[in-house]
């Protein structure tokens, strides 16, 4: 949790000693271990080895960015160190101003001198100093005291900076109220139903107040009006890290405050030093007992009541324990290990729709009350635990929740849509003759930037002179997890049923149009219709297909307005991660040369396919309901998942509105980040420090030892550089044999 505990002390007055016994090292800072590891013991002219104190500027850098680092994920840290001037301990302060910690100095400087230098004199000779740096020392402890804001405590007091649980059984009842993002008006039809906020009744939040509900600046009054009470508590979760930065003046890193919530603060009449007093004021867990109960509520949910709830870091109190799919096993684990009388309420995760009432111990808050679900609460009396689910009926509608639309209301025709292509920095455009190809750039990829110009420019050539689409493929879509609107927890109010998923092949793509310039097909691939990829394409679709397929795919391209969307397996000119046992096309839509983007559907597309002889991409599986949808996608990402007994890329999904995500598999993701790995140890010989804390299994291990010794090759000019190739010699080697991975 957020709490700093300071050491005060001279040198050899036992603070490290203290820390063993109490069991604190792995959370502590030590400046002398960081002094250790950055240079050897030095040689003093008396013969004997001392730390080396020259790049004291370098350790108290290293020291001060490694707290910050712990700070930001809310650990519980010990400095050890001498702490004696008062300079540095309100270094400490500010920092803890700024992260929201509560900091405590365990104060060693009533131990007397001789007994100080007594015990420096039991050290080992390198963590020895001269009796004259003791002496002052202790001088400066009598001058520089510990600045108020700080509280001092004894090394035989640890105790009292340990969270305990509090009695609240004074209150005739206590309030669990669940994310309510904000939905204020469920938010008071569950606080009116009871009465109001009453003074002999507890409330407890259990955090996400903000973000994808209309009624944001409403719920913010709301809390403001009651956040000074004493019989209030609200949790932060994780969307209030956004109300952090904007009190702050800072840009949060959420599209979704960005762009919806912080323009309705901005319009109202909030003050952002409101805003930094009630972030203050928000708790990161709440741990009480009420009768015969105990009860610990968080935003996240844990796994087991722990030991010592001080020692947790706060971003497990706020996320969870695991990961974010993994509510309902710490549910069940947290019912197995807790003793009769204790229960836990969260809230933040339910990927399964778990009911309010998890298991006999565990309640379960989130409710998708934003998506127009309900707002749940579990309201605690003597009688016991009663639990609430109201209907929220002011939403958006799910379908257009944050998810990145092509259309654009203020792009009405083909000429609005080039010059407002033209005006993006993040969007490329080559010309050929009169048709252009707008693509994205590579900083708009590298940078995230994705908005209604950059996700069209993909794939997508323009006659300028007609202001007609020439051809077109996708609008630029995204995998399960990658950005807001495709997280899970979205996508589980998102997503519109039944659902279908599409094998995606794994080569690059091509397109195939109508040029009316030339009466000729368009054939183009990565933006060029003259470049490599393109000729590889050509070469393939002639040799898939002969003259009157050809004939057939000009007139049915021109007759229809249609770009013919390929993904090309090019085993000779372009391998990729997937071993293919031959080159070959698959049609994957026909997609209409149109502002926004449409298709033809898959019985259609599939009737074409059949008709020129070539395969269309393959149907998956149809899935009915997100509860079959989750465990779907369980199955198909883990390590050993085959399709039909191959190796996949991976699926792209749609839903029944259109909405298209993409998800790559364990396998596909493992040899795509090895074929960097192969192209950097084949060149160097081995690759950056940095990275090998990646290779995390013992193949990943195996298979970087045996390519790196290609690069001491005498051929290595001869080596291959795809993976399918270089996976395929690995295999056959002695210790490649070893593994049945796949």
């Amino acid at each position: 949790m957020r709490v700093l505990l300071l050491l005060r002390g001279s040198a050899g007055c036992g603070k490290s000693t203290w820390i063993e016994q109490n069991g604190l090292k792995p959370y502590a800072l030590s400046a002398d271990e960081i002094r250790m590891m950055c240079s050897s013991p030095a040689l003093g002219a008396d013969g004997k080895e001392y730390i080396n104190p020259s790049n004291d500027m370098y350790v108290w850098d290293t020291l001060y960015d490694i707290l910050e680092r712990r700070m930001r994920n809310g650990d519980f840290t010990v400095i050890d160190a001498t702490n004696s001037k008062t300079s540095e301990m309100n270094k400490y302060k500010s920092l803890c101003e700024k992260y929201k910690y509560r900091i405590y100095c365990v104060d060693f400087t009533d131990i007397p001198i001789d007994e100080t230098k007594r015990r420096n004199r039991l050290r080992p000779e390198i963590k020895q100093v001269p009796d004259e740096a003791i002496d002052k020392m202790y001088a400066r402890f009598e001058t520089q005291k510990i600045p108020s804001g700080i509280t001092a405590i004894k090394p035989d007091e640890l105790n009292k900076i340990w969270l305990k649980p509090i009695d609240l059984s004074e209150y005739n009842a206590v309030h669990h109220i669940g994310d309510i993002h904000g939905c204020n008006t469920v938010l008071q039809e569950y606080i009116s139903a009871n009465g109001g906020i009453k003074d002999d009744e507890f409330y407890i939040f259990l955090g996400d107040y903000i973000d994808r509900g209309l009624e944001n600046v409403d719920v913010i009054r709301f809390l403001l009006s009651i956040y000074n009470k004493p019989n209030v508590m609200l949790l932060e979760g994780n969307h209030e890290r956004w109300l952090q930065a904007y009190g702050n003046n800072k840009i949060a890193s959420s599209k979704e405050f960005e762009l919806v919530t912080k323009s309705q603060l901005d319009q109202s009449d909030i003050d952002k030093k409101d805003i930094r007093k009630l972030y203050r004021r928000m708790g990161q867990c709440a741990y009480y007992t009420y009768k015969d109960k105990t009860v610990l509520v968080t935003h996240g949910g844990l796994s087991k009541i722990p030991d010592n709830f001080t020692m947790l870091s706060t971003s497990v109190l706020i996320r969870g324990a695991g990961n974010y799919k993994d509510a309902d096993d710490c549910d069940k684990n947290f019912a197995e290990s807790a003793p009769e009388s204790v229960f836990q309420i969260h809230g933040h995760r339910n990927v399964r729709d778990t009911p309010i009432k998890a298991n006999d111990k565990v309640f379960n808050l989130e409710g998708g009350v934003e998506m127009g679900g309900c707002l749940r609460c579990v309201k605690l009396t003597e009688q016991g635990f009663e639990t609430f689910e109201l209907k929220n009926t002011v939403f958006k509608d799910p379908s257009e929740f944050v998810r990145q639309r092509s259309k654009d209301e203020s792009i009405s025709n083909v000429g609005d849509l080039i010059l407002n292509l033209r005006k993006s920095r993040y969007v490329n455009e080559k010309q050929f003759g009169n048709i252009s190809s707008f693509n994205f750039t590579r900083d708009a990829f590298y940078d995230k930037v994705w908005n209604n110009m950059t996700t069209r420019a993909r794939g997508l050539f323009i006659n300028i002179p007609k202001q007609k689409i020439v051809a077109r493929a996708y609008n630029k879509f995204f995998n399960i997890n990658e950005r807001e609107e495709t997280k899970l927890d979205v996508l589980q109010h998102t997503l519109q049923f039944p659902v279908r998923a599409y094998v995606k092949e794994n080569g690059f793509l091509g397109l195939v149009s109508y040029n009316e310039e030339d009466d000729s097909l368009f054939i183009t691939s990565k933006s060029d219709p003259n470049g490599d990829y393109a000729g590889y394409l050509r070469d393939m679709f002639y040799k898939t297909f002969d003259d009157s397929a050809v004939e057939h795919i000009k007139m049915y391209t021109k007759t229809n307005n249609v770009t013919l969307v390929f993904e090309c397996v090019d085993m000779k000119n372009d391998p990729h991660i997937i071993e293919y046992p031959e080159s070959r096309l698959f049609l994957l839509d026909v997609v209409k040369n149109t502002l926004d983007f449409q298709k033809a559907d898959y019985h259609e597309m599939s009737a074409l396919a059949t008709y020129l002889g070539v395969q269309c991409k393959e149907f998956a599986e149809q899935i009915e309901s997100w509860e079959e949808f989750y465990n779907w996608y369980e199955t198909v990402n883990e390590s050993d998942y085959q399709y039909n007994g191959r190796k996949i890329e991976g699926f792209v999904v749609e839903d029944a509105s259109g909405y298209m995500v993409k998800m790559k598999l364990t396998y596909y993701n493992f040899w795509k980040f090895m074929r960097s790995i192969s192209h950097e140890a084949i060149k160097k010989g081995y690759i950056e420090p940095k990275r090998t804390s990646a290779l995390i299994t013992p193949l990943a291990n195996k298979y970087y030892g045996w390519v790196k010794t290609l690069h001491d090759a005498e051929n290595i000019e001869s080596i291959p550089k795809d993976i399918c190739t270089l996976r395929k010699m690995f295999y056959e080697t002695e210790e490649g044999k070893k593994f049945i991975f796949e």
